[in-house]
């Protein structure tokens, strides 16, 4: 089948997808129920109010049939921090049920005051029961078919000769891999948390979203916006997440999903003396005007996410703490580069990012 009669299809698949989608739904739209309250309590936290961090993220959970494991991890390090650690391990039991295994947990510096208590040794206990409760709930079948998608597209990608080989089989595979996709999302919904869960460890995206990523507006790949949309406010997919894709696949920075620059030099002696240069090796954010500000942040809102500054703020403390769950892989880009002149151009349309969080008590 041509591309354009694939696009064709796909496109009308998807037309069908949609139109299915509100009888699935639930009558929880997540950007007004849950999303708001999850950032009130991630501010809280940062104000290191962890108990009134934890009774935000109580209420959150009430709110709405599926919680996000991130937040059920969040909520238990301040349960910890609370010495509330009857909800600690309330919250860890929830993440063992959504496919988070136990070495993931064990290693995390801020659980392991629990392991010398007999608590501790009844939540081992249990474990496996819970582990198979996981297994039990989640459609295993269709993660494993998810897995496939992203085998596929690794698999002659990385192959001898790569993209300069196999080009014509990659843009099959990528047609194919939106199809399936697509099928899969017909049948069950966008597949998240509580059909697939979340793997072994708290991923930010799951494996299959890389064929989403590969259909960029540059290569007139499939558009996700709508479907994306729509599994945001169902509570099947971050809008952290979501932000992301949609930026990846438009090529544009509409929600600023990454929030810091960092730039270096290799070579140090090239670029030292110049005035110009005063924000190498320091945190850097896009200066913007009142009226971009505002644009980017009726964008989020709209989204579920939280205002530029405030995802600012808790990026800039994850670096700082790393306790918490705040930052994602794309939120810091850092680049080393050859020159003063990379370095310049690098740098334009940057300011010093305000580093109030990074200062200790």
């Amino acid at each position: 089948m041509s591309p354009a009669l694939t696009h064709l299809r796909n496109f009308l698949f998807a037309i069908t997808l949609l139109l299915a989608w509100p009888v699935q739904a639930t009558d929880k739209d997540y950007t007004k129920a849950y999303y708001p309250l999850v950032n009130e309590a991630e501010m809280l936290l940062l104000a290191k109010d962890y108990n009134g961090a934890l009774e935000k993220y109580k209420t959150a959970f009430k709110t709405v049939p599926e919680p996000f494991a991130r937040d059920f991890y969040n909520a238990a390090v301040c349960a910890m921090l609370t010495e509330n650690y009857k909800q600690v391990y309330i919250y860890l039991d929830e993440l063992v049920l959504k496919g988070v295994e136990l070495p993931y947990i064990r290693k995390q510096e801020v659980f392991k005051p629990l392991h010398e208590t007999e608590e501790w040794e009844k939540f081992l206990k249990n474990y496996p029961k819970r582990r198979n409760k996981y297994k039990r709930r989640a459609d295993l079948d269709v993660r494993a078919e998810l897995e496939e998608l992203q085998a596929r597209d690794k698999y002659f990608r990385f192959a001898k000769g790569g993209l300069r080989v196999y080009a014509d089989t990659l843009r099959r595979i990528e047609n194919e891999n939106v199809d399936r996709l697509l099928r899969i999302i017909h049948k069950h919904g966008y597949p998240g948390e509580k059909l697939i869960g979340v793997g072994d460890t708290l991923e930010q995206l799951p494996g299959y979203s890389i064929v989403i990523q590969r259909q960029t507006k540059a290569k007139k790949g499939f558009d996700f916006t709508p479907i994306l949309k729509e599994a945001v406010q169902q509570g099947r997919l971050s809008p952290q997440a979501a932000a992301y894709l949609m930026e990846t696949q438009q090529g544009t920075r509409a929600y600023r999903t990454r929030a810091l620059v960092w730039v270096a030099c290799s070579n140090p002696k090239d670029c030292a003396g110049d005035k110009k240069l005063k924000a190498l090796n320091k945190y850097l954010v896009e200066e913007l005007s009142a009226k971009e500000e505002e644009k980017v942040n009726a964008l989020r809102t709209e989204l579920g996410l939280e205002s530029l500054a405030d995802y600012r703020r808790k990026v800039m403390y994850s670096l700082q703490d790393n306790r918490f769950l705040l930052g994602y892989k794309w939120s810091v880009g850092n680049y080393v580069v050859p020159s003063r002149e990379a370095a310049k151009a690098l740098t334009q349309g940057l300011v010093i990012a305000d580093t109030t969080a990074l200062q200790k008590d």
